[in-house]
C-alpha cells in the first residue's frame, strides 16, 4: 500500500537450486492483520443515543451473573443509562498498533491517492522491500522499480474469509 514495488527475474546460481527454481513474491508481514488493525468481534453496547459505553460479550455475561440475571431478563452495565439496554453489535474490542488515519495522511501527502484498504495492510505490517531484494540478491535481477500513484484495495468493511 503506497511502497515501491518491482518486476524481477530469477537467476540462475547455486542458491536457486535451494529454492527449486524459485524466487520471492512478496516482502511478508511483520506483523498479523489482528496486531495491526485490532480485533473486530461480537460486543455489548449501551443503546442510548451517542453513549460510546460497551463491554466484551464476556464481561457482561459475567456482570449479568454477578447480579443474579438469566439471560431473559433487562440487564445493562452502563454506568450513565442505568435504566437503558444492552445491544450486541459487531465493534473494535482491541486497538490495533497501526493508526490508519495518519497512513492515509502520509499517503496523501505523498500524492499517493488511496481508494479502500484498511490498517492490515498498511505499510509497517509488511517487511521492508530493500531488505528483502538485499537477502535474496544472488538470486534475483531487478528488471524495473515501480512507484505507486494510486492503491485500489476492498474496503475495510468487506469480510474475507481467508484472512488470519
Amino acid at each position: 500500500m503506497g511502497e515501491p514495488s518491482v518486476i524481477l527475474r530469477g537467476r540462475e546460481g547455486v542458491g536457486t537450486d535451494a529454492l527449486l527454481a524459485s524466487t520471492v513474491h512478496g516482502a511478508g508481514r511483520v506483523m498479523s492483520r489482528t496486531q495491526a488493525a485490532g480485533r473486530i468481534a461480537n460486543r455489548m453496547e449501551c443503546s442510548a443515543r451517542d453513549c460510546a459505553f460497551w463491554v466484551s460479550m464476556g464481561a457482561f455475561r459475567d456482570a449479568r451473573e454477578r447480579a443474579g440475571r438469566t439471560q431473559n431478563d433487562r440487564f445493562t452495565c452502563c454506568p450513565d443509562h442505568p435504566d437503558g439496554r444492552m445491544v450486541k453489535r459487531r465493534g473494535r474490542v482491541r486497538d490495533g498498533a497501526i493508526d490508519f488515519a495518519a497512513v492515509r495522511a502520509t499517503l496523501a501527502g505523498g500524492g499517493i491517492e488511496l481508494r479502500g484498504g484498511a490498517a492490515d495492510e498498511a505499510p509497517a505490517a509488511y517487511k521492508r522491500l530493500d531488505h528483502v531484494l538485499a537477502a535474496h540478491a544472488d538470486t534475483i535481477e531487478v528488471l524495473h522499480r515501480l512507484t505507486p500513484i494510486g492503491v485500489a484495495m476492498a474496503p475495510a468493511d468487506t469480510v474475507d474469509p481467508f484472512k488470519d
